[in-house]
C-alpha cells in the first residue's frame, strides 16, 4: 500500500515597516525593533584624555594621548593618532577620572583621521593619585 503526503508551505513575503511620524505608537515601534545591547555593563559617553602606554619591539616603550569615547567597568573605546595592534597588552591612565590599570586592545579601527580602539579591562581601573 502506498501513502502519498501532500505539504502545502505558504510563505508570506516580509511586509515594509510601516510610515511612521512623530508619535509615542512608533517611537515605541522604533525603540522594539532597535538592536540588543548584549554588553553586560552599560557604556557611558566620556570625553575625557586618556595616556596610553604600549611597548613596541622595534622602538620600546612608546606613550601617546588619546581622547575617550565611551567607557564601562569592562572597557573603553577611544580615539587616537596611531594604530596599536589588536592583542597588545596596554597600561591606561585617565588622570581626570582618577584611574589606572591594564587593558587589552581588542579593535583598532581607522575612522576618518583618526584611529578608534576598542580596549578591554581584565580587572578593574584603580584609583590613582
Amino acid at each position: 500500500m502506498a501513502m502519498t503526503v501532500r505539504l502545502v508551505l505558504r510563505w508570506k513575503a516580509p511586509s515594509p515597516p510601516p510610515v511612521c511620524g512623530p508619535t509615542p505608537v512608533c517611537a515605541a515601534l522604533a525603540a522594539a525593533e532597535a538592536p540588543k545591547e548584549h554588553r553586560f555593563y552599560d557604556r557611558l559617553p566620556v570625553k575625557y584624555r586618556f595616556s596610553i602606554y604600549a611597548d613596541n619591539q622595534q622602538s620600546g616603550q612608546r606613550s601617546m594621548v588619546a581622547r575617550g569615547i565611551d567607557m564601562s567597568k569592562a572597557g573603553a573605546l577611544v580615539e587616537a593618532d596611531e594604530p596599536i595592534t589588536v592583542g597588545t597588552v596596554v597600561y591606561i591612565k585617565a588622570g581626570e577620572l582618577g584611574l589606572m590599570g591594564t587593558a587589552t586592545v581588542r579593535h583598532c579601527t581607522l575612522r576618518g583621521a583618526k584611529f578608534r580602539i576598542g580596549l578591554h579591562f581584565p580587572s578593574p581601573l584603580m584609583r590613582c593619585l
